[in-house]
């Protein structure tokens, strides 16, 4: 009964937190892999795209700054300090400074210029400008400070971003150190609106609370998605559902990194998963334990009664509270074990009366082997009073008896059967003396081929009965043949006559009996023994073994077995 509890219990969770479970856990998947599609397409967006773009303007930015250097006489000016004569002709470093800002201002793919100013090593005072549309108010510190740039014989170009400008605007200041022969001899600055570069970066801001910071070697934000973030140390913000990419820019020493949160939504959803989870599962068991052990209690009261019966003890009950099937099966248990105890009593005698009749029944039967010895007395008889054709009868019929009362061997020779259906057309013979023959055609190796038993007799007899001794013909005959097909492993024997056959409708009729095992009362004889012999092949042999009917009016029939191939 413990086994039958248990059984319950799992189908039981099994068919109801399964489905729950398996729900969930492909929410859980879907929310997962939708969090590593987010991870990898943000990865994707700020390591290959926003990283070329920022490289891109960086590079741009370069390249504008670097065709000061298509001037030599202006570099050599700025480096030297002087303006001087050169082919009868007086250089002008201011004018060329002005004609080089216009000229990148014009034709310089970087847009939304603010100004461009350019410094000379040890001179706070601006040696060119160009501001398109305001002109700024420098402090002096501001002016130091750029100075100091100059000074550092390792600066590369580099950006930095200024929300506290001359320009009373956020501003993206590129610095150019200015070379001659290799030492630094001034600064050329370009000064762009900041809206532009955090457009172009912003765009790329598409996650929830998402952060983008980009930050010089030592750490310090060089611009931030927060502008008060900008001139700080990089800390990173961590937390449980916090991504964290970053990457380095060629073009440059800054790195850039983003951050973004995993959407509160998918959060969501991912804990409801999991709580579905684990409410399936609990309350599965909890339903599952509860349903097996109502279902089971009444089962077990019902085993323990029957074990009270097993013993002898037929008073046991059980006590039903359901009209469910289980409060049936317990109404059904009691009225048979009240029938039990009714009739216990009158068990014995009618034991008693049972075998009495048995015993009378076998005294009433014929036994086959006092027939058989009959038989055999009979043909003695026959030979002393010298009447051989009494005494053929009565061998052949004692044969055939033989033959039969050896019920335990379910598979004989052919050669057996064969004898068998000697003996029976002997005494056919007798009884139609010179009207019906009989032809052997069989084919060598097949008279030790096994066969069930007692399977050509009945056909024999029934081509007889019903088809040889009604047709009004003198030359009656009936032909057994017997041929081996190795190719198929298979013995095939066929009954072939020439008495009055069967029109197709009649045919058509015996084969649904044969063939479909249809049965009715008012089958004829002939009927009943051609559909047992076939169901016995059947049953012994398999469903691909039996035997096929062909039989035309007036030509007559034509039986042909198709049986496994076995030897002794």
């Amino acid at each position: 009964m413990k086994r039958i509890r248990m059984k319950i219990f799992l189908a039981m969770l099994l068919t109801t937190a399964l489905p729950l479970a398996i729900t969930a856990s492909i929410i859980l998947y879907q929310v997962d892999q939708q969090i590593e599609r987010d991870q990898e397409f943000a990865e994707n967006r700020i390591t290959h795209d926003l990283k070329a773009k920022i490289e891109e303007f960086s590079v741009t930015l370069s390249e504008t700054a670097y065709q000061i250097y298509s001037n030599p006489d202006l570099i050599e000016s700025i480096a030297l300090g002087k303006e001087f004569l050169s082919d009868s002709r007086t250089y002008d470093t201011h004018r060329d400074i002005h004609e080089f800002f216009l000229n990148v201002y014009n034709q310089s793919r970087v847009k939304n210029i603010l100004g461009m100013y350019l410094f000379r090593l040890g001179q706070t005072d601006l040696l060119g400008n160009f501001f398109p549309n305001i002109y700024p108010h420098f402090e002096a510190s501001d002016l130091t400070a750029l100075q100091r740039e100059i000074k550092r014989q390792d600066y590369a170009p580099s950006m930095k971003v200024i929300y506290s400008s001359p320009y009373r605007e956020p501003i993206v200041q590129f610095l150019y150190t200015v070379r001659y022969r290799g030492e630094p001899a001034g600064l050329l600055v370009i000064d762009l609106s900041e809206k532009v570069f955090r457009e172009m970066t912003e765009s790329y801001n598409t996650f929830y609370r998402g952060q983008i910071s980009i930050m010089n070697p030592d750490g310090t934000i060089v611009y931030g998605t927060e502008p008060l973030q900008t001139g700080q140390q990089y800390t990173g913000q961590k937390g449980p559902h916090m991504v964290s990419i970053q990457t380095e820019l060629a073009s440059s020493s800054w790195k850039l990194n983003y951050t973004y949160e995993i959407h509160p939504e998918q959060l969501f959803y991912q804990r409801i998963a999991l709580i579905m989870i684990a409410i399936a599962f609990l309350l599965a068991i909890v339903f599952s334990l509860w349903l097996s052990f109502n279902i089971t209690k009444p089962i077990i009261q019902m085993h323990r009664q029957m074990i009270r019966i097993q013993i002898g003890d037929y008073s046991g009950r059980v006590e039903v509270k359901t009209k469910d099937e289980i409060g049936f099966l317990g109404n059904q248990f009691n009225a048979m074990t009240e029938k039990m105890e009714q009739l216990i009593e009158h068990d014995l005698k009618l034991r008693l009366v049972n075998q009495e009749t048995q015993i009378k029944a076998l005294q009433a039967q014929i036994s086959p082997h006092f027939l058989f010895n009959t038989l055999q007395m009979m043909a003695g008889i026959a030979e002393v009073n010298r009447v051989p054709e009494l005494k053929l009868i009565c061998q052949s019929l004692s044969n055939m008896y033989r033959y039969n009362m050896y019920i335990e061997n379910e598979w004989v020779n052919l050669r057996d059967e064969v004898m068998h259906i000697r003996n029976y057309l002997v005494i056919i013979n007798k009884r139609f003396p010179g009207v019906i023959r009989v032809r052997f055609d069989l084919d060598p190796g097949t008279m030790e081929a096994r066969i069930p038993k007692l399977i050509l007799q009945p056909i024999v007899e029934n081509a007889v009965e019903h088809g040889l001794i009604p047709h009004p013909g003198d030359r009656k005959l009936i032909k057994i043949t017997a041929r081996i097909s190795p190719s198929e492993d298979c013995l095939y024997l066929g009954v072939v006559d020439n008495g009055i056959g069967l029109d197709e409708k009649e045919l058509d009729a015996l084969r649904k009996m044969l063939f479909h095992d249809r049965r009715s009362e008012d089958k004829e004889k002939g009927s009943i023994g051609l559909h047992n012999v076939h169901s016995r092949i059947r049953l012994i042999c398999g469903d691909d073994f039996g035997f096929q009917l062909k039989s035309r009016k007036g030509r007559g029939t034509w039986v042909i077995y198709r049986l496994p191939l076995r030897k002794e």
